[in-house]
């Protein structure tokens, strides 16, 4: 379960830092002062974030474990 979370927040992170890198280069600001962007950009950002939360998460979970079965020294 851990290998696959981890697996997942890293194709999360790669896809949404691609969408944004794509939508970077659509996103311009109209004679009127309207930005216009691509989806991708608060796509991208969010997959991101979920991405980084994950292996955070999976992280805290990791050292838990661990300080819980170290040896008693």
């Amino acid at each position: 379960m851990k290998r696959k979370v981890l697996y997942s927040s890293i194709v999360l992170i790669v896809i949404g830092t691609i969408g944004r890198i794509y939508a970077a280069q659509y996103t311009h600001v109209t004679p009127e002062g309207m930005l216009q962007d691509s989806a991708w950009l608060p796509i991208g950002t969010l997959m991101i974030i979920i991405g980084i939360l994950a292996l955070i998460a999976l992280g805290i979970q990791f050292l838990v474990g661990y300080l819980k079965n170290r040896p008693n020294r």
